[in-house]
């Protein structure tokens, strides 16, 4: 049942920002997008709720589809498969925000929140990629920054489905989320020294080295310190890029993917917030 909220003021946007979080995480998600849209038809003239609104729309939810697989945004409904990343030490250590000391309590919780978040609070966006019904990997956008337009990308897929077209797939999906879906200007991404193959096929798609890291990160395994590759890509390298934009343009893909968005640099605030 969808709030039924009876207020002539103009709304406090923190007040109700949070009131919608508990709203979600209570109720669900539908409900809180009807409460959302009753408070847009109170105050037409509010800008800020008509933007929060379209923060709430369900295309940031539903799955992407590209090519030969799909995006579905993380959720408590992929702990068996995430839990699994987890384990696989060898796995879960190249990628980052999936630590191996998780415990299972812990990852609901993070599921749960990945669900639930508006992307503009979470700085960032969680996905399971599958191929027909079956997961093979994840992909993320993370530290996401309206102000500068900027994002990680972090991107896995396991050995058995790494095959080239996939991985295309997949990295051409969540590019053009980050470049068109969010506006953003620059995506940038951290490698591992030793993994050498990821940033070779990354520069293949456009993708620039700006600098090492020089030992960056401490290596268990390994027990020494490791260095990172640091490399990033433009929207304008993005638009351009041949082999990127010949592979967008053969594949079927989601429309939602397909149209360029801008955002304000601050979302959800106002100029004095």
């Amino acid at each position: 049942m969808t709030p039924d909220v009876q207020t002539a003021a103009p709304p406090d946007l923190p007040q109700v920002v949070a009131w919608l979080d508990r709203v979600r995480l209570q109720q669900g998600l539908d409900v809180a997008r009807q409460a959302c849209q009753s408070l847009v038809q109170r105050h037409p003239d509010q800008p800020l709720l008509a933007e929060l609104a379209q923060w709430h729309h369900p295309d940031w939810w539903r799955p992407l589809s590209f090519g030969s697989i799909r995006l579905e945004r993380r959720c408590p409904d992929h702990f068996a498969f995430v839990w699994s990343l987890v384990l696989d030490t060898e796995f879960s250590h190249k990628l980052k925000h999936l630590p191996s000391d998780l415990t299972p309590r812990d990852l609901l919780e993070v599921l749960t929140q990945d669900q639930i978040a508006l992307l503009p609070q979470h700085r960032g966006i969680q996905w399971v990629v599958f191929r027909d019904d079956q997961p093979i990997g994840v992909a993320m956008l993370v530290n996401i920054n309206f102000r500068n337009r900027s994002a990680e990308h972090i991107m896995g897929i396991l050995p058995a489905h790494d095959h080239s077209f996939l991985v295309g797939d997949t990295y051409c999906a969540s590019l053009s989320f980050a470049f068109n879906c969010l506006g953003l200007n620059k995506v940038s991404g951290l490698i591992y020294q030793s993994n050498q193959a990821v940033a070779t096929q990354q520069e293949r798609l456009g993708f620039r080295r700006e600098g090492l890291l020089r030992s960056a990160v401490w290596n268990e395994a390994a027990q020494d310190y490791e260095d990172l590759v640091q490399i990033a890509l433009l929207q304008s390298e993005f638009d351009q890029n041949r082999v990127l934009q010949r592979h967008i343009r053969r594949q079927p893909s989601d429309p939602f993917l397909q149209a360029r968005r801008h955002w304000p640099r601050q979302p959800l605030k106002t100029a004095r917030e």
